[in-house]
């Protein structure tokens, strides 16, 4: 009788398998798909079974075959913006259906990095460095919105092999629910919605205290001798017994980017390179790497990348931020674009809580490369400098209306006096020995000149480790770093 029992249990439980759908976490109930895209859908069934997938937007029904290995994808088209749609997906048997529900169609955006993307709106309890973002009882007021919805990926990184799935829900954006997300992407979320009227949807992935060099595959590294530092220095073996395990190269791609790599978004915004600062020289070509794997993983004939140059701290190297610049600067990637938090760093804290202003300049680049607006989103750009006797002479692209001013606690930018001398601005002669420099702004240029160099030929600014832009254009944003070098005549 025994023997029986066990039979007929292992009977309905190879029937109660049969057909069986599974779809994953990022595709579920509230998610938001990108709006007059073919969007890709993915998921698991028997191997060879057939699955229908039919939404609620479209009379066409699309069907696709499970592998031998049980995986299967699709791609469907999705209209123009919209809410309160479904997805069906239904097994060729007939055993199983699966209903997706409170669909918003509109604009999908991906939020990446490291801890300052990571980083809470409220403060976490236990916390030394997740303090909440600067304002955040007033911010989380006005976060009622059922037309953003947010996806948190949830950490796990993972040495040894990409994983399928991830952790993680699509919450409707609410008080409540944007208390433990990020703040940058939350604000992202809500400003863009904000300004389009659409439907949108932020999918955070992010892990503080990780290198750029986390979230690469391991098979594109190994190609490579440049990664042969990381992988030594940040082995399985060392990083272990220090509990620093999301270091390892390719630990985060593994756990939290290769489970959702493919979704269909319309970009991403990326806020990381801390880490990478104590070694920045190699910077520029793993963030090229990074870029263009994401991009050939994704699939997407088009991927835009906008980054953060990051803020200054006390002891941060600001060679990292050269090495930001670089790959923008000098077009190593299409389609991307770099905002700096230049101004709004704290010498103190590598966190600073001064979130909204990054956010909104990150929408700035959205909006404008994106959306067709007519917004200013890059800050002031020197592009040539000049020696007029005992003077240099820089001129600027995105300069319109260039002046020096002072970033304010309230988020205001307070004009600096005539003649009050613009910080972290240095000029030097032939013999490379830099100086405090005098300055002024007259027609759009900064002129700079020092007692000390009366034949200048180098001119640099914001190049410290710890500094605070100044100089400012009449958006509002904030002049990159730079050092340049002007012929004499």
């Amino acid at each position: 009788m025994k023997k029986v029992l066990v039979l007929l249990l292992s009977m309905a439980v190879c029937l109660g398998a049969h057909g069986r759908i599974k779809l994953p976490s990022i595709i579920s109930g509230n998610m938001v798909l990108q709006q007059k895209s073919d969007v890709k859908l993915w998921g698991w069934a028997d191997p060879g079974e057939e699955v229908k997938v039919s939404p609620s937007w479209s009379r066409k029904v699309y069907s696709v075959q499970a592998g031998e290995d049980g995986k299967w994808s699709i791609y469907i088209k999705t209209p123009k913006h919209c809410t309160g749609q479904s997805l069906k997906f239904l097994s060729g048997s007939g055993e199983e259906e699966i209903t997706v529900e409170n669909i918003l169609i509109g604009e999908v955006w991906l939020a990446s990095g490291q801890s300052n993307m990571e980083f809470w709106t409220t403060p976490k309890k236990g916390s030394a460095w997740m303090t909440g973002m600067e304002g955040w009882e007033e911010q989380i007021e006005d976060a009622e919105y059922p037309n953003v919805h947010l996806f948190k990926v949830g950490e796990c990184w993972d040495h040894t092999a990409p994983h399928e799935d991830c952790q993680g829900e699509w919450v409707v954006c609410s008080k409540e629910n944007v208390k433990n997300y990020s703040a940058v992407a939350f604000l992202f979320g809500r400003e863009l919605h904000k300004a389009l009227q659409h439907p949108v949807g932020v999918i955070l992935c992010a892990v503080g205290g990780t290198h750029a060099e986390s979230w690469i595959r391991e098979e594109i590294m190994r190609k490579d001798s440049i990664y042969n530092r990381v992988f030594k220095n940040y082995s399985p073996e060392k990083t272990a017994p220090k509990g620093y395990l999301h270091k390892v190269p390719a630990a985060v791609w593994n756990g939290m980017v290769n489970p959702i790599a493919g979704y269909t978004i319309k970009g991403n915004i990326w806020y990381q390179a801390e880490s990478n600062a104590w070694r920045s020289e190699d910077y520029a070509p793993i963030f090229v790497d990074l870029v263009n794997d994401w991009r050939l993983l994704w699939g997407q004939e088009r991927l835009p990348f906008y980054f953060m140059q990051v803020a200054p701290y006390g002891s941060l190297p600001g060679g990292i931020r050269m090495e930001q610049a670089k790959v923008w600067e000098r077009k190593m990637l299409e389609d991307i674009g770099m905002t700096t938090a230049i101004d709004v760093g704290d010498s103190l804290d590598i966190h600073p809580r001064e979130k909204l202003i990054p956010a909104q300049r990150f929408v700035a680049l959205a909006l404008a490369n994106e959306y067709g607006r007519n917004v200013e989103c890059y800050g002031p750009v020197a592009n040539k400098v000049k020696a007029a006797g005992s003077k240099l002479v820089v001129s600027f692209k995105y300069g319109k209306g260039l002046f020096a001013g002072d970033f304010l606690p309230d988020n205001t930018i307070s004009p600096l006096p005539q003649g009050l001398m613009i910080k972290y601005l240095y000029i030097a002669g032939a013999d490379g020995i830099y100086h405090p420099a005098q300055s002024r702004i007259e027609r759009g240029r900064l002129i700079a000149w020092s007692p000390s160099v009366p034949e200048p030929v180098r001119l640099k600014y914001c190049t410290p480790d710890y500094c605070k832009g100044s100089i400012y254009n009449s958006a509002g944003l904030p002049a990159y770093p730079f050092e340049l070098s002007a012929l004499r005549p």
